[in-house]
């Protein structure tokens, strides 16, 4: 049982020791370069239920440790986190450590060399995700999820009246839960600390991606002397709430389609045929009908091509002008039409209209929720918490004035907003990261491009400015999420390798172009 309602002597006792499995078996480590998986380590690690109160029980976390390639010669460990919140990290670490190896054997790539002989790297399953199935979460009732259109594409009293009910039933399915009290960032900062001192490790070295880097800055706030070298990469605004997460995410992706369809598009006519100018480019996808907006806007690498505009435009005008007409014969059309004189423009486009007309065929739930009684796998649970649990925010009225506006003043982006569901949130949530000593830090490299729909840079830049301490490296024209180690820039790995393996910090405000 993980949950034991035991005295404060025998929480602590059962806390002491990591469990190491004999294998891996059941890990999403398969696949992975097998002389880095042979050198991992998983294990179960059981922590206090609320570390505040350890003597309210104890719960069991996944942990994944790759053991540095020449332990002769182990200097540390590094934490990795991939976001979420609620995304597993055992892949994670081992995905870390092959990339890092990878590198190391590339022209330059010494600090990469050095850091996977020196360092193991720690990945820790957020609470509430392990495979002890009584320390899982799972958001459920018997209440029923109803049908819902895109609330961007259909704002009839029936569908907002489905919007609410289902943002309510969610909320309620998740509050409702014995664990998700402890289900914060706040709480798994805190096992962070617990495994560092585990482990033995002098300090916390760590990796965190989108949302962990708001993780990341939540243990620095906590432990602010006990912070090694921190890399934090595509950063949510931590002097903010998951609220306004929720809210700057679609003017981004505006911003985006600006600059990475409606100019590129209007500055080769001949090229995209979409129009000369952004504004009628802008027009021809607010020009499609609704399910195939829905179909773009399902995917943040779909409305950001033009490609995927073309073939949404033909897709479009096929729908109206033969609405029976089967997918065998839209298929058909597509391949007969040629989008562009330049071949492998034509080509994406042919290849993005079978994949749109899949997704119109095949549409998925708006909101990721199925019809059907609530029961959410334990990442979506956790994940729709910890939303509720950190950050305090607004009320239906709220959000439903939000969606409205976002409908009209950001068509391309939409209204779908990941905090919406906390409106209905009972329990009292924490305030967010804790600022006061987050200052006192003066070993964080932030990484982010320019251009990033989930965790934009004005965030990130608000988050930068706040901590006179802490570097940052900006990809400049990138769009990404997830910068270091996607091979976007050699001089964002520079900077991200050098200061993780030898602790080499970059300039203050670093800023890298493309593959340089």
């Amino acid at each position: 049982m993980a949950l034991l309602a035991s005295g404060a002597c025998a929480t602590r006792k059962q806390a002491e020791n990591i469990r190491w499995l004999p294998n891996c078996d059941g890990r999403p480590i398969s696949g992975l370069d097998p002389e880095v998986v042979a050198r991992t380590e998983c294990g179960i690690v059981r922590v206090p239920l609320n570390h505040l109160k350890p003597s309210l029980g104890t719960l069991d976390l996944d942990i994944t440790r790759v053991i540095a390639r020449r332990p002769d010669k182990r200097k540390g460990a590094i934490f990795a986190n991939p976001g979420g919140p609620g995304a597993e990290a055992d892949g994670f670490a081992v995905l870390l450590a092959s990339i890092w190896k990878n590198y190391a054997d590339r022209a330059g790539g010494e600090a990469y060399r050095h850091l996977i002989d020196t360092h193991d790297v720690i990945g820790l399953t957020p609470r509430g995700m392990g495979s002890t199935k009584d320390s899982q979460l799972v958001c459920q009732s018997d209440e029923l999820i109803v049908a819902q259109n895109d609330i961007t594409e259909d704002r009839s009293p029936a569908n907002l009246m489905a919007q609410q009910h289902n943002a309510a039933v969610l909320a309620r399915g998740c509050a409702s839960q014995r664990l998700t009290p402890y289900i914060n960032t706040d709480q798994t900062a805190r096992d962070m600390e617990f495994v560092r001192v585990l482990l033995k490790e002098k300090k916390l070295n760590y990796f965190g991606n989108s949302y962990g880097t708001w993780l990341g800055a939540w243990y620095a706030g906590l432990f602010p002397e006990q912070v090694g070298r921190m890399v934090l990469d595509s950063n949510t605004d931590w002097t903010s709430t998951f609220q306004e997460a929720s809210l700057i995410q679609a003017p981004e992706k505006e911003r985006i389609f600006e600059r990475f369809v409606a100019q590129p598009a209007a500055s080769r006519p001949h090229v995209y045929q979409l129009g000369n100018d952004p504004k009628a480019v802008r027009d021809v996808f607010l020009g499609l009908v609704p399910e195939v907006r829905v179909a773009l806007r399902s995917d943040n690498e779909l409305y950001s091509s033009a490609a995927y505009l073309m073939a949404a435009r033909l897709l479009s005008q096929s729908l109206r002008e033969t609405p029976d007409k089967s997918d065998a014969a839209l298929l058909a059309r597509a391949r007969a039409h040629r989008f562009s004189p330049d071949a492998g423009v034509d080509q994406s486009a042919k290849s993005a209209f079978m994949h749109l007309l899949t997704l119109i065929r095949n549409p998925e739930p708006w909101n990721g929720l199925v019809p059907g009684p609530l029961k959410l796998t334990p990442a979506d649970s956790v994940r729709s918490t910890v939303l509720c649990n950190d950050t305090p925010t607004a009320g239906q009225a709220f959000w439903t004035d939000r969606e409205s506006r976002y409908a009209t003043h950001y068509p391309v982006g939409g209204s779908f907003f990941q905090a919406a569901h906390c409106a209905g949130w009972g329990a009292q949530p924490l305030t967010g990261v804790p600022l006061k000593r987050l200052k006192q830090v003066d070993s964080i490299l932030m990484v982010q491009a320019e251009f990033d729909d989930q965790t934009p840079a004005a965030g990130a830049l608000k988050a930068f400015k706040s901590l006179p301490n802490t570097h940052m490296t900006l990809l400049k024209g990138g769009y990404q999420h997830g910068v270091s180690f996607s091979d976007s820039s050699a001089c964002v790995n520079r900077s991200v390798g050098d200061y993780l393996a030898y602790g080499r910090k970059p300039e203050r405000y670093l800023i890298c172009f493309g593959t340089d």
